[in-house]
């Protein structure tokens, strides 16, 4: 089990490769396995090696398009992305040649869309990703908002993530009885490096990220209010790109996994967390 230490010098995280300016976007679309058709959006920065890659799942409702902010941060650092339109939103709702897309009624639409296979999804989505030029198959992470973020815990063991961003994990009813405790079991497989914000008026993705709060591996930001899935990323998506920085880099591939973590009130001045990466945002030196 990965811990999460802040192990790479703050130069790294703070200071913008030049070769990273120029990012490529490629259309992409697969065939799920139950017929829908998936497209997303590959975006590559100019680099003289293999990148890494971020998949994002974006919030019921939503599509691609909604990920901007962070797209952006994360190409300035040299880290690519997979933006997917998610089965039944944006442009992928043909099903065996019909259409076929959500509604409001998330509960309706989880069973006539079958949103419970998204995480099935992602883990396709991956393997096509490792197979394109450009790609540091080593070095995937994903990030999702709200149902994209449970279905996207819910994938890690399978797409073997190293970094996972979860905002605001919500969705159960998409996923059946026992949801949660699925959501447990998957994150303790995953063994990914994984940070999960949310806020204290947002019940069920409070809930959600509590139940998973002293799993090794995982860092968790709760804030005041009600800002769910993608409202996080107003101010916070330069934190984002620095986790992900800093969990996707080389040093991390040959990290010894432990077992186990400290909870979170004993935890070491090192274990990340959003003021470390606000404090590293800014290049100051972590308290």
């Amino acid at each position: 089990m990965r811990t999460l230490r802040l192990l790479a010098p703050l130069a790294s995280l703070t200071l913008i490769p030049a070769w990273a300016a120029a990012p490529a976007a490629t259309e992409m679309a697969l065939t799920s396995a139950d017929g829908f058709a998936l497209k997303g959006t590959l975006t590559l920065p100019a680099a003289k090696g293999k990148v890494p890659v971020v998949i994002l799942a974006h919030q019921f409702g939503s599509d691609r398009t909604g990920w901007a902010p962070l797209a952006d941060r994360l190409a300035a650092r040299g880290i690519g992305t997979l933006a997917l339109d998610l089965r039944g939103h944006g442009a992928s709702t043909q099903k065996n040649g019909a259409q076929l897309a959500v509604t409001a009624n998330l509960p309706a639409s989880a069973k006539t869309v079958a949103l419970d296979q998204i995480p099935a999804d992602l883990v396709q989505a991956a393997a096509w990703l490792r197979k394109q030029p450009g790609v540091d198959g080593r070095r995937i992470g994903l990030a999702g908002a709200s149902l994209g973020a449970f279905s996207a815990l819910l994938a890690t063991p399978e797409v073997h993530a190293l970094a996972v961003l979860g905002l605001s994990p919500a969705g159960n009813v998409a996923f059946g009885d026992g949801a949660q405790d699925k959501l447990k079991q998957a994150v303790l497989r995953g063994r990914a490096s994984t940070l999960i914000l949310t806020a204290y008026g947002d019940k069920e993705s409070t809930e959600n990220a509590s139940s998973l709060k002293d799993l090794p591996g995982i860092a968790l930001s709760a804030v005041d209010g009600e800002a769910h899935g993608f409202a996080f990323l107003k101010d916070r998506a330069d934190l984002m790109a620095v986790f992900f920085g800093e969990y996707l880099t080389y040093h991390h591939l040959g990290e010894t996994r432990t077992a186990a973590a400290a909870k979170p009130a004993t935890a070491p001045k090192n274990v990340i967390n959003e003021q470390t990466l606000a404090e590293r945002a800014k290049g100051e030196a972590p308290k």
